[in-house]
């Protein structure tokens, strides 16, 4: 084993000796000790594993007896009074056990990110590196600004000012990335056993960090111009809840937008059971319409906390993130960023600013947008040829909400015999629905893969 993914090893070995029926529910799995020994590594990287596996809802630990397999099949009857609360979100092991595997662009449509050959190319971001590392003297012996690199949030605000949002430097913290963001805003404002609202569908890992941070999730319909009122203002009568969590643009994983009518009428509604919302608007770089209608537009940040980031158009690793918080936040905020993490990463920071900075970056934003069209046309094209229902709702995003008419958890164990990532729908709900849904990557989508879809699907119907 590679010493940088040990861990992550473990995980996997036991992950696929549990869907393969070899490790039972409710039976125990081998000890720390034996289990090191037999996968010739240390038993604290097999307590780390097993720590991670329970985590995600594949053991649980007995005080004094070891580990033992969940009986997964019973997960269900965590639901409480409310049909749309659940004590303890499904894990989300099975796709975030694959997410760091070295599987190649086309083979991992259930994957978030962009192939690496549709991000800016080299040169442009070797050469903002070699600018940040130019004045490396100056800052990298120090924390730096406790808010993130000054030129880096005058920069972002011109961003925010073309997307219609409106505010100064002195309100933007970055961050490293948009799940620091996201979990930092929920530390500040929750504690534990208290509401949180989220779509249904949801992106995974925010089911999965809720869940984590001990927090109760309540889910309303996702439908094509924003939340379903009726069901939101029930929530928001009998729970409190403290924050509602949602994408205004591009909704992972549907690629839905807001309304603008909504946003008044959800904000509005939220005032009236002083309820916060965060806005994560992680995919808005790549909308078609840049001058489509946030929530913090229409907010101006009093009510909102909006989150963006750049690990979608530049790259997974760059973690950088910007978090624009009500103006009542801004300190509480801070302190929890020093706590969690001190500063951001200033070099990091330098060097986005650079790649903003250059001409080629906002004609390859540009041309990737161009090439996202064609892409999608191609790909839904061919679905339909081929017999799938598709929703021409969904606007001009990475994702496409598929009903599959099949079991896609069922599918993605299948399809990774074959080599596939996939993210199946039940993972996007914390309800469990969407069981035949499959989000599609349609970057990562190709004809082949499109194809053994369909073969499976006629596989399952004979």
């Amino acid at each position: 084993m590679k010493e940088n993914t040990k861990v992550q090893q473990v995980y996997d070995w036991v992950v696929d000796k549990i869907e393969r029926k070899i490790y039972l529910p409710n039976h125990k799995v081998p000890s720390i000790r034996s289990l090191a020994s037999k996968l010739s590594c240390s038993t604290f990287t097999i307590s780390q594993g097993y720590d991670r596996l329970v985590s995600m809802g594949y053991l649980t630990a007995s005080s004094g007896s070891g580990y033992f397999v969940c009986e997964r099949e019973k997960i269900n009857e965590n639901i409480d009074i409310s049909s749309a609360l659940i004590k303890n979100v499904l894990d989300t092991g099975w796709l975030m056990s694959h997410l760091f595997d070295e599987l190649p662009d086309d083979k991992t449509s259930g994957s978030g990110l962009l192939p690496n050959d549709w991000l800016i190319d080299e040169d442009t971001i070797r050469n903002a590196i070699r600018k940040a590392t130019k004045s490396a003297d100056e800052f990298i012996y120090s924390y730096g600004h406790i808010q993130g690199y000054p030129l880096l949030r005058e920069l972002f605000i011109k961003k925010l000012d073309d997307i219609g949002i409106k505010t100064t430097k002195d309100f933007v913290i970055t961050m490293p990335g948009v799940s620091s963001a996201i979990q930092t805003v929920l530390k500040c404002i929750t504690n534990e056993g208290d509401y949180v609202v989220v779509d249904d569908p949801s992106w995974f890992w925010l089911l999965g960090c809720l869940h984590q941070l001990g927090l109760k999730v309540l889910s309303i319909p996702r439908n094509k111009d924003g939340a379903d009122l009726i069901k939101l203002e029930e929530i928001l009568t009998q729970y409190r809840p403290k924050i509602y969590i949602t994408n205004s643009v591009l909704n992972n994983p549907t690629s839905f937008n807001v309304s603008p009518s909504m946003i008044y009428k959800t904000l509005n509604l939220l005032n009236s059971y002083d309820c916060y919302l965060l806005e994560d608007d992680v995919y808005g770089e790549l909308a078609n319409n840049q001058r489509i209608l946030r929530y913090a537009t229409l907010d101006g940040l009093d009510r909102v906390f909006y989150i963006t980031g750049v690990s979608k158009v530049l790259g997974a690793n760059w973690r950088v993130g910007f978090l624009c918080p009500p103006k009542q936040f801004l300190e509480p905020i801070l302190r929890q960023k020093m706590l969690s993490n001190m500063t951001s990463t200033e070099l990091t920071e330098r060097s986005v600013y650079h790649i903003w900075l250059h001409s080629e970056y906002h004609k390859h934003i540009e041309k990737m947008k161009l090439k996202l069209i064609r892409k999608r046309e191609m790909i839904i094209s061919l679905l339909q040829k081929l017999g799938f229902d598709y929703s021409e709702e969904n606007a001009c995003g990475i994702f496409i909400w598929l009903d599959t008419k099949c079991d896609t958890q069922k599918m993605a164990t299948e399809a990774r015999k074959e080599g596939y990532l996939l993210a199946p729908g039940y993972l996007f709900s914390a309800n469990l629905h969407f069981s035949t849904y499959l989000r599609l990557n349609i970057t990562r989508t190709t004809e082949e893969f499109i194809y053994w879809l369909y073969q499976y699907r006629l596989k399952q119907k004979s």
